[in-house]
């Protein structure tokens, strides 16, 4: 079914346009949740408060951008509160980093296979780093969605994409 008559029948309270829509983008809000959280459980509840944030607002939403823009931003946004409500809550944060670099240095010594050192890598790139990599990477997003989804230049994006790929060369060179 096409994109544009799903959100239409969504709007209109369809239960089956709905459950056809958290199908179809359920794993891209999951997915994107998991790499910026780094938590199962914190990327599921973050993607399924997005999806309610999404169906909440759908009435709103006036097409000025791709429904999948739209949709991505949403998660960002509620990845970033996720953060930010746990660091409000969290006594230690320098303490965890702590611990973080000291497994950073047991991971890599132990050389784990490819995709737990990608996995480790792009956990410790930046989030701005990270999201635009794994839009354009991994979700297939081209330069000009990403820049309208992030809310920065395309010179932006490519910039992020190059830091990015440097970055995680640089971490992975001794690994792989």
């Amino acid at each position: 079914m096409d994109e544009t008559l799903l959100l239409e029948r969504c709007r209109k309270g369809d239960a089956k346009a709905w459950e056809e829509l958290v199908r179809r983008y359920w794993g891209f809000c999951y997915r994107l949740s998991y790499h910026l959280l780094q938590s199962r459980e914190d990327a599921e509840d973050v993607a399924q408060e997005a999806l309610l944030q999404v169906y909440r607002a759908l009435p709103n939403f006036r097409g000025d951008s791709s429904f999948r823009t739209w949709l991505y931003r949403i998660v960002i946004n509620c990845c970033h509160a996720k953060r930010r409500k746990e660091q409000a809550t969290t006594e230690a944060t320098e303490e965890q980093e702590e611990g973080r670099s000291a497994n950073e240095e047991t991971f890599g010594l132990e050389g784990a296979d490819k995709v737990y050192a990608i996995r480790w890598a792009l956990a410790r790139l930046p989030d701005d780093l990270r999201v635009t990599f794994l839009l354009r990477e991994v979700d297939g997003f081209t330069y000009g969605e990403i820049a309208e989804t992030l809310g920065i230049p395309i010179g932006t994006v490519e910039s992020r994409l190059h830091r990015a790929r440097k970055q995680l060369r640089e971490m992975l060179r001794g690994l792989m």
